[in-house]
């Protein structure tokens, strides 16, 4: 096979990388890059690769560490759970499961709907908002902060040192950046080492107590293994629902009629919530790796060839979605795979739902009349496999109340 002219770094300078990604899958769904990497855009070949025990993910942790310096950077890239094979991966889920429940998000919702609704009267009465800021980014932030039992007068700090760290799970990094998160990654892991200190002293009903109490056949989490599953889920549980919502909603409401159907009930949250994540996937791709030759999609990869899966890709592959680049609630069928697959399905999934969900539902019933500020054009960014917008402007009309 021909190497294919792609290289993922370009989709960080383009504000809609689809049609580069559909350029690529409508070449091959699973095509070799001029990089060496392999890029995987078909459905089918995604999930082949996100369900196959064969394709591993602590190779990619090598490839991200070798170039740290000794330090909380390194530390927290070599025990990403993400990064983790069995049977380390099976015993850190493990543990992370007992402690990370769906009682445990059920319990949080009517306090998440209470905050969405608070955080909506802090809007006062302002015309214009930039809605990201003020209401997407900071329900998660408190939701996660609250999961874990980190002072919600702390969050505006941890969410800067785990934005200032994403950049190091990118393809490539500036200098600068890369100074950034080394500095970064120091800070938030003090920051967790003195609060897991405090909790070993004194233990709560959050669940970094609970992972600190947590066991499985007489094994607990190791110091550096908590230090780094509590920077990724604080990361991830505000950084995924963030962008899934502002992105997702910047896309309704650049659609004629759109909003109106959500005010009106035609489409139901969940619905709407579903197609954020598949038509504009926060995460843009995963890496795996081969531990031995295999084939893909009928084509031959070779053993330790590191694998690009792009969520964002699959999702709109017109083999699987009709129309799939028009923004349609309801369609049923295949499921998105923006929570990827398999043994590393996201375990905060139904919690990033639940507070999309959440949030949706709080603004259609309080702003029925909301729509994007024209003078603000929208402006997108990609910190390492992550993208989304730098902020969310909105005229937000006349209120309906509570």
């Amino acid at each position: 096979m021909a190497p294919v002219r792609f290289d993922p770094t370009d989709l960080a300078g383009v504000d809609d990388p689809y049609p580069l990604l559909a350029a690529v899958r409508d070449a091959a769904p699973v095509a070799r890059l001029e990089s060496g990497f392999w890029a995987v855009t078909g459905y089918a070949a995604a999930l082949e690769v996100l369900r196959q025990h064969a394709f591993a993910s602590a190779p990619i942790a090598g490839r991200y560490v070798t170039s740290l310096p000794p330090g909380a950077a390194r530390d927290e890239m070599s025990h990403r759970i993400n990064f983790l094979d069995p049977p380390d991966h099976t015993r850190v889920r493990g543990l992370v499961s007992k402690a990370f429940t769906p009682r445990r998000v059920a319990d949080l919702a009517p306090w998440m709907a209470a905050t969405a609704e608070h955080l909506l009267d802090d809007l006062g009465g302002a015309p214009q908002v930039d809605l990201l800021r003020r209401f997407a980014h900071q329900l998660p932030s408190l939701v996660i902060s609250e999961l874990l039992g980190v002072p919600s007068a702390d969050r505006d700090r941890l969410t800067g040192w785990s934005d200032d760290v994403a950049p190091l799970l990118g393809l490539t990094m500036a200098d600068a950046d890369r100074a950034r998160a080394l500095v970064a990654a120091e800070a938030f892991h003090a920051y967790l080492s003195a609060l897991l200190d405090g909790r070993r002293r004194a233990p709560g009903e959050d669940l970094l107590s609970a992972l600190l109490a947590a066991e499985e056949h007489g094994e607990r989490l190791q110091r550096v293994e908590l230090l780094s599953l509590a920077a990724t889920l604080y990361s991830a549980g505000h950084r995924t629902t963030r962008d899934l919502f502002s992105n997702g909603l910047s896309v309704l409401l650049r659609q004629p009629g759109a909003w109106e159907h959500v005010v009106a009930g035609r489409w139901s949250v969940a619905a709407v919530v579903a197609e954020f994540l598949r038509y504009e996937t926060p995460t843009l791709f995963v890496v795996r790796v081969p531990l031995e030759a295999t084939r893909v999609g009928g084509v031959a990869i070779g053993a330790l060839e590191p694998v690009l899966i792009f969520l964002a890709a699959a999702n709109r592959d017109p083999a699987v979605f009709d129309a799939p680049d028009e923004f349609r609630p309801g369609r049923g069928g295949s499921a998105a795979l923006s929570f990827a697959h398999g043994a590393h399905f996201c375990l905060g999934a139904s919690l990033a739902r639940a507070e999309a969900e959440t949030m949706l539902a709080a603004l259609r019933h309080r702003w029925p009349k909301l729509a994007l500020a024209a003078d603000h054009p929208l402006r997108w960014h990609q910190r390492g496999p992550f993208r989304g917008l730098d902020e969310l402007r909105v005229n937000l009309g006349a209120a309906a109340g509570r």
